[in-house]
């Protein structure tokens, strides 16, 4: 891959990772060209908030939630915090049932997510 299938945008300070219409769907291929980076993000990222936006995203497996843990867990040894947004169907049915919600909150658009993050 020449470029980068992830797209960051900055919204007051919270950093918005949009994942690339590549990743539709998350598969181990797909993840393993994308965890460096996004861990990469979770590092660098000042203040260290994320919003990960899963709009694009239909499917992902247990790889990808791994992946997202491992984010969090970045974010947090930095005092830092995550939370998801957009995700629908499948995707949002796995979030749902894993219970990652008491880690951190899943919100329907970028915009409640970037206000949660603010507050």
């Amino acid at each position: 891959m020449s470029q980068s299938a992830l797209e960051t945008q900055e919204y007051d300070g919270v950093t918005v990772i949009i994942l690339g219409e590549q990743y539709d769907n998350l598969d181990e291929p797909a993840l393993l060209a994308a965890a460096d980076e996004l861990l990469e993000i979770a590092r660098t990222a000042d203040p260290p908030q994320i919003v990960v936006d899963m709009g694009r995203t239909k499917f992902f497996g247990s790889a990808f939630l791994g992946t997202l843990f491992r984010v969090w867990r970045r974010l947090t040894s930095r005092g830092g915090k995550m939370c998801v947004c957009s995700a629908t169907g499948p995707c949002a049915e796995v979030l749902e049932v894993t219970q990652v919600n008491r880690l951190w909150d899943l919100h329907e658009t970028r915009e409640a997510a970037v206000e949660s993050m603010k507050s």
